[in-house]
């Protein structure tokens, strides 16, 4: 547990056990089922007000290296009027990014604790908006990825990373987009609880994240673009490759043909048994047959 005290304090729990519930319990008289809460992960982003408190629930995305996808990481924070507690479960840099602001600028932390809990809960939402936009930086490199070996001749290893960024896109944005009804649900519970002061603060998050859902749907359009002209791509490739495979057939189909004929145990066939160069008088036709065939599918832009 971390405590920062100015004006405003600052309470930090990081994997919180009973211990630490028991503290928050003694000292600031919140719910028993709030604090319950705080043992484990929610599976819902919220913001509910009681008599003298706020609660928040708030999902933030993460990229797992290991899974290639984002996973959804969780903030929950108690805010009182001059006191803001944050609950997590793991390290997030969100929080140590903040933490570590306030601890080395002077002058930052009198700006944050110097007034109310709004300004720090304004500056730890700020963070954690700036750090989701940062965790969108490896989907916008690897979307670019994509376009640029577009028209390379690539398009089965494409389809691959294409589904892997997509699912990536995919699932940031189930985490993304309930913040986005979060933070308006803020804002209205702000104004009852510190008064209108505090609205000009929340609004300007609200219209800061709306960046991070920009820029995550502008993804998204550009990968569904560059997955449908890589399909494309990939069916002309297949309909070449069947085109030479349906020349080749036909090609192959005629001398099978005539080869059988010639095979064929007839009485009064005018060549076979005649001469010592039948072998070289059938290789000769089929040669020619092949050739003018060849020649002619070249002409007209079969082969």
């Amino acid at each position: 547990m971390t405590i920062i005290k100015g004006k405003t304090t600052w309470v930090d729990v990081q994997k919180p056990n009973k211990k630490d519930i028991e503290y928050l319990r003694k000292t600031y008289k919140f719910h028993p089922i709030i604090l319950d809460e705080l043992l484990q992960p929610s599976a819902r982003a919220r913001v509910e007000r009681y008599d003298n408190y706020l609660f928040m629930v708030y999902h933030l995305p993460v990229y797992d290296h290991a899974q290639k996808t984002s996973r959804r990481a969780e903030i929950d924070v108690l805010i009182t009027r001059d006191t803001l507690i944050t609950v997590h479960y793991e390290n997030l840099e969100p929080i140590e990014s903040l933490s570590r602001a306030i601890h080395n600028n002077p002058h930052f932390k009198e700006r944050v604790l110097s007034e109310d809990s709004a300004r720090v809960l304004y500056y730890l939402i700020q963070e954690i908006i700036n750090f989701s936009l940062r965790q969108l930086r490896h989907v916008q490199d690897k979307v670019e990825a994509i376009g640029k070996n577009l028209f390379k001749g690539q398009e089965s290893e494409l389809l691959e990373r294409t589904s892997y960024v997509k699912r990536d896109i995919l699932e940031y944005r189930i985490i993304a987009r309930p913040q986005e009804t979060l933070l308006e649900s803020l804002e209205s519970a702000s104004r009852t609880f510190w008064g209108e002061k505090t609205r000009v603060y929340f609004n300007d998050l609200a219209g800061d994240y709306l960046k991070v859902i920009h820029a995550l749907e502008n993804y998204r359009e550009a990968v569904e673009a560059f997955e449908s002209t890589n399909a494309q791509l990939l069916n002309a490739k297949m309909n070449h490759i069947m085109s030479r495979f349906t020349v080749l057939a036909f090609l192959t189909f005629p001398l099978m043909l005539l080869v059988g004929l010639f095979d064929i145990d007839a009485i009064g066939r005018p060549i076979i048994g005649k001469s010592i160069y039948d072998f070289w008088l059938i290789f000769g036709g089929v040669i020619t047959v092949i050739s003018g065939m060849t020649y002619y599918f070249k002409r007209r832009g079969w082969l």
